[in-house]
């Protein structure tokens, strides 16, 4: 679904005291289900630790948010830009209400799904790169963490990623640099070393 789809959809949410009912509700739930899984990866990065319902509860949060404030958007970045920012506006506000430590962050896209033809030596090294990239990830701080997130999982582009992070795009850029060069770093001394991630301290 492209971006002029998204946007159809959220004209027709915040039209829904000049649209009927069902399908201004209906366009939510196409909205819904086209953005809810980029706002569930997002949180979840976020988010360490937490399980499936947790991360749940905020996306139905953020989406909700979206309904509501349907009307605001105005139109200056692409529509997932504007939820991914609801999102993380939601986060913010979460981590402010929540004792410090519990509101760490990890990349979700590093858990790999292990094919069903290959066999145990392989879903192994699987899950063992796996938990090294996270290890990995989690070691980033956690602004250079997020820019590459929105740059890689979500396809974000550098001047949307600035946007929504309320920066300059070169901070973007440098932010990314610095993240890509310390996960190689931390990958290679992967590659050297025989300690499973899951035997490592938990990175501070």
């Amino acid at each position: 679904m492209s971006d002029d789809d998204h946007r159809e959809l959220l004209r027709l949410v915040a039209a829904r005291d000049g649209v009927s009912q069902h399908k201004s509700e209906a366009a939510m739930a196409q909205l819904y289900k086209a953005l809810s899984g980029a706002v569930f990866a997002f949180v979840r990065q976020r988010l360490y630790g937490a399980d499936d319902h947790t991360v749940q509860a905020v996306v139905v949060e953020t989406m909700y948010e979206v309904w509501r404030a349907a009307e605001r958007f105005a139109g200056q970045s692409l529509v997932r830009t504007w939820v991914l920012g609801i999102a993380r506006h939601k986060l913010l506000d979460a981590a402010r209400r929540t004792p410090s430590g519990q509101f760490e962050d990890i990349d979700d896209h590093a858990e790999t799904l292990a094919d069903d033809s290959a066999d145990i030596t392989e879903q192994l090294a699987q899950q063992q790169r796996a938990q090294w990239l996270e290890y990995c990830m989690q070691r980033l701080p956690e602004d250079q963490r997020e820019s590459l997130h929105l740059l890689l999982v979500e396809g974000l582009a550098i001047d949307a990623i600035a946007q929504l992070q309320a920066c300059p795009g070169g901070t973007v850029k440098t932010r990314v640099f610095h993240a890509k060069r310390k996960l190689k770093d931390c990958l290679l001394r992967w590659m050297k070393s025989d300690v499973p991630a899951s035997d490592l301290p938990a990175p501070v």
